[in-house]
């Protein structure tokens, strides 16, 4: 299966660390343990703002870890550019 956007390492991680398990994580926002699986690997859609709240609240993971952006590279330098 071919990666549709970036993984989310810093909630698999706080997961980790935690000792919460995907299953745990599907009761809350009421799926699949696999679909929690291929949202945190990018092999899905992203998780949708209702579950980011749910699991903000319910598992103590930091809203900003799911708001993250990803700027490519080329743009970093050509915003560099632009502001000198």
């Amino acid at each position: 299966m071919e990666r549709n956007r970036q993984a989310y390492n810093k909630i698999k991680a706080y997961l980790v660390e935690h000792g919460i398990k995907h299953k745990d994580v599907a009761r809350l926002i009421d799926t699949k343990p696999n679909t929690v699986t291929k949202k945190l690997n990018g092999l899905s859609s992203d998780f949708t703002l209702t579950e980011a709240n749910i699991m903000h609240w319910e598992l103590g993971v930091p809203m900003a870890y799911f708001f993250e952006p990803i700027v490519p590279l080329k743009e970093r330098k050509e915003s560099k550019e632009n502001s000198a």
